[in-house]
């Protein structure tokens, strides 16, 4: 590099964290871009250089917060073991603020799947059966129907025979 590429890159580099300085201030991009005579694009190349946001910027930040949050989770963990009720419940946040950062915070779900209950067992068909077979008055229409009337209840019986072991 030459002499002048130099203090170029220099003047750049504190003119970037001038800008940044002012932006931490809370003064807005419009300010700062009327203070230091910037152009829209050369205030969005500043704040690229400040603060670049790609795949290695994201993993340095994650891994700089992980290692706060060890920091922290250490001095809040050993006064939740001494009694501290507030320490221990900051501790579990961090632990779930860690869990979140590094993607291991989705749980697994489970469905529970259930029989619909309108749907005798077989068990309580089988006993219907036999009720018709001992006391068949109290399962006829009036007197009309039969005990057993294409209701599919001898055919739980045969069922129940053929699945025998034998």
């Amino acid at each position: 590099m030459t002499d002048t590429a130099i203090g170029t890159t220099i003047g750049q580099e504190q003119r970037d964290e001038a800008i940044a300085e002012a932006l931490m201030a809370g003064r807005s991009l419009q300010a700062v871009k009327r203070e230091f005579g910037l152009s829209i694009a050369e205030l969005d190349g500043a704040l690229e250089r400040l603060f670049p946001i790609d795949t290695a910027a994201r993993f340095r930040m994650i891994k700089t917060d992980l290692g706060k949050l060890d920091r922290l989770t250490q001095v809040f963990y050993e006064k939740a073991l001494a009694g501290c009720i507030q320490s221990g419940l900051l501790t579990v946040r961090i632990w779930e603020r860690k869990h979140e950062l590094l993607g291991m915070n989705a749980a697994a779900k489970f469905e529970v799947i259930t029989a619909p209950p309108e749907a005798p067992s077989r068990h309580e068909k089988i006993r219907e059966v036999i009720m018709r077979l001992t006391q068949p008055e109290q399962f006829q229409n009036g007197g009309n129907r039969p005990p057993f009337d294409d209701d599919g209840t001898v055919d739980v019986l045969a069922d129940a025979e053929r699945s025998k072991p034998k």
